[in-house]
């Protein structure tokens, strides 16, 4: 899917491993900034999943870790909490949370609830929500990174650095089928 699918929705939902990839590039505020739709992040996301990355040395990266601290881009209104409101939302995070963890039900319940697109990484996710949910565009880290990378279009040496944070202090690789995988091994 493309990252522009999901601008025709009026949000896009972060779910956990979104947020801990974008904390873990150091690159998150410019990131949020650049794209042009509201963002948000399920509050049992931010206080329950989304906790912490590695900060070590590139050598020894997993040697210390640092809280993610949303606060900042909460208070810029680059992200905006949301949490389940309805009934309707409710049902829908129980029927999701049969196949999914707690932080991707909530994140699923809201967004299709309120026809928001999702963000993630998780593979269960997004099978489950391709599935179920084909209305919803569906996007993830890399989506994020680059839409970044082409409207702002930072110089090769900090895509690098951003893609090695995510890869080493995020522990994400995208899956082998990821459409953006080729654009991903350019900078390894």
């Amino acid at each position: 899917m493309q990252i522009t699918d999901a601008f025709s929705h009026d949000c896009i939902i972060l779910d956990a491993c979104c947020i801990i990839n974008l904390f873990a590039s150091q690159q998150m505020r410019a990131i949020l900034e650049s794209i042009p739709r509201s963002l948000s992040v399920a509050a049992y996301v931010k206080d329950h999943e989304a906790l912490k990355i590695y900060t070590g040395p590139i050598d020894n990266v997993q040697a210390t870790t640092e809280l993610i601290d949303l606060q900042p881009f909460i208070g810029k209104n680059l992200l905006v909490l949301a949490d389940i409101e309805t009934e309707e939302e409710t049902t829908t995070y129980i029927n999701l949370s049969e196949r999914l963890d707690d932080g991707e039900a909530i994140t699923g319940a809201i967004a299709i609830n309120r026809n928001w697109a999702i963000a993630t990484d998780d593979i269960a996710s997004l099978k489950l929500f391709q599935s179920r949910t084909p209305n919803i565009a569906l996007v993830s880290t890399l989506d994020l990174v680059k839409y970044w990378v082409d409207t702002v279009k930072p110089n090769d040496g900090l895509i690098y650095e951003t893609l090695l944070n995510i890869r080493l202090r995020g522990r994400y690789e995208p899956h082998r089928n990821h459409p953006l995988r080729e654009w991903w091994q350019k900078y390894r």
